[in-house]
């Protein structure tokens, strides 16, 4: 008993532990990655400008997302200013939240103790402590669905007002994020639950049509600020086009568009296998466990006897596998997607673990343990050599795993679960020292803004060098203005300007050349950090130019 009180205790401050270490994430900049940088630009328009309604990109209307991620960021900017902090900390404190509710999930289906594990596997899983920092709209997604989650069940069971309001609260929130496919996510474990208990009835059962007409009344801002946006002003071009409606947008393009590939934005490059192979990487270092209790619990589901608990496991199988060939189906695939599954996969991995004792499993997983440590080691020493970097990270993990192994005596569940904790936060620190020590030298954008927003105001004129200086308009005070043509310098007053370093044009005679930038585009950044010719190929240089 005093053993399983001290895995628990130990499990609970290495939850904290590890949250912490991905909250270091916090402090590292918002760099040319992905979408995280345009989103911001997007939520510093809103902040900017006190409109709160309509959605901005380049100075254009802009309908591809809805509106609550932004509106998060935008008032974040409002409380701490506009900067990398204060646009991350929405979708850190939401994945938090998405964090306490797989907790609860898990102690309602099962007990204390398959949460606590639950919520280790989901503070420790690669990309969704990837993502809590490049945020995007799954970041906010994991502290809406599972919220909504629980307090669903919770109102199939009980029927109290508390939790069909906070059900369809958080169903609505998720709605705002995303669009309105998160309700396969949502009900898809409840619905199956029901279909296998013989109780398919209450899909239209009239408690359950307030909640889901609840959910729906709640979502109104987004509607209302879709409308008055686009549908109010039928003579707008979106999309090539006029009298396009933002509602219809909402409620069809915005999912059935992309999922049968006929909406305005397409993708002809989709592999129903992408999320196989992409799964075993972005779970880790869970996935071998995911793989073995699946196989596990569906080999044995026919044996069991227990009906709650078989109920209990069609909802989180449901959860997980529809939402996931849907994903597969479609041909918009990029690997964030899975996210919002991952913690009911933590959950099913979580009770497995609970109920099982594998020796093999546990070797396998000290085994992956060990391996990550030692890669990421030497790879911190050979980019970071023995600075305070290294040892900083390195010191620490070593007094952690000391501790844990001084007091849990490498126990079954201290190397199954313990062990590749520690391991994979140790890789994440790693990976947010390479962004923001070493990948922040490389990002033209936020070293031009630093330096222009240190000495002037005056506005910034790229010319000709697009995909590696992005995020400029976020992180720049001043205005920023993008051109493929060459512009009359000498009608320029007072303005910055970038070009290509081996650029052939005529600058004004006036003119100061105050700066030159080194630049790797980050799908690139990674080859060319190990391989001396991929650099050399892939580097571009500009330079920054002031006419006073």
């Amino acid at each position: 008993m005093q053993q399983a009180s001290n895995y628990q205790e130990s499990l609970l401050k290495l939850i904290v532990v590890c949250l912490l270490i991905s909250g270091c994430g916090l402090f590292s900049p918002v760099l040319n990655s992905n979408d995280a940088y345009f989103y911001a630009v997007i939520s510093k328009t809103i902040a900017n400008s006190n409109n709160w309604i309509d959605l901005y990109s380049g100075g254009q209307d802009w309908l591809d997302k809805p509106h609550f991620p932004f509106w998060m960021a935008a008032l974040s900017f409002k409380m701490f200013g506009i900067n990398s902090f204060a646009y991350v900390l929405p979708g850190y404190l939401f994945h938090i939240l998405g964090a306490y509710y797989t907790y609860r999930l898990a102690k309602h289906l099962y007990n204390h103790e398959v949460g606590l594990l639950a919520t280790l596997i989901y503070v420790t899983s690669l990309h969704l402590m990837l993502s809590a920092m490049d945020v995007r709209a799954e970041a906010y997604l994991l502290g809406e669905i599972m919220p909504a989650c629980y307090y669903w069940l919770i109102y199939d069971k009980e029927s109290s007002l508390k939790s069909l309001l906070l059900a369809s609260f958080f169903t609505a929130l998720a709605l705002m994020t995303k669009g309105i496919f998160v309700v396969i996510t949502i009900f898809s474990g409840l619905v199956a639950a029901w279909i296998y208990s013989g109780q398919f009835k209450k899909i239209i059962a009239p408690k359950w049509l307030l909640g889901y007409g609840l959910s729906l009344v709640f979502i109104l801002p987004e509607l209302i600020c879709l409308y008055l946006q686009f549908d109010a002003h039928p003579e707008k071009v979106i999309f090539g086009q006029t009298h396009v409606s933002g509602i219809l947008w909402y409620f069809w393009g915005s999912q059935f568009g992309r999922f049968f590939n006929s909406g305005p934005i397409v993708n002809k490059h989709g592999d129903i296998f992408f999320f196989v192979h992409t799964y075993l990487w972005a779970f880790l270092p869970w996935s071998m466990v995911f793989i073995i209790a699946t196989y596990q619990l569906i080999k044995n589901f026919k044996k069991e006897t227990n009906k709650i608990l078989k109920a209990k496991q069609v909802y989180l199988l449901a959860a997980f596998w529809l939402t996931f060939i849907m994903f597969s189906a479609t041909k918009f695939q990029l690997d964030h997607y899975t996210n919002i599954i991952m913690p009911f996969a933590a959950i099913l991995c979580a009770d497995y673990l609970y109920r099982q004792s594998g020796k093999k499993l546990a070797q396998f997983q000290l085994v992956i343990s060990i391996l990550l440590i030692i890669l990421t080691i030497g790879l911190t020493l050979y980019l970071f050599k023995l600075d305070i970097a290294s040892i900083s990270i390195i010191l620490p993990l070593g007094l952690l795993i000391y501790i844990i192994q001084t007091k849990n005596k490498i126990s079954y569940l201290s190397q199954i679960t313990i062990y590749p904790a520690l391991a994979i936060s140790f890789a994440f620190v790693f990976i947010m020292l390479v962004n923001g020590r070493i990948y922040q030298k490389y990002d033209i954008g936020y070293n031009v803004a630093h330096f222009t927003r240190n000495h002037s105001l005056a506005p910034i004129t790229i010319v000709g060098v697009s995909g590696i200086i992005n995020n400029l308009q976020f992180h720049a005070n001043s205005n920023v203005l993008y051109t493929e043509s060459v512009p009359d310098l000498e009608k320029f007053d007072r303005e910055f300007i970038i070009i290509k370093k081996d650029s052939d044009i005529t600058l004004p005679y006036n003119s100061q050349v105050i700066g030159e930038y080194d630049g790797l585009p980050m799908e690139k950044f990674i080859p060319s950090l190990f391989n001396p010719k991929a650099y050399s190929r892939n580097l571009q240089q500009v330079k920054l130019v002031f006419i006073p």
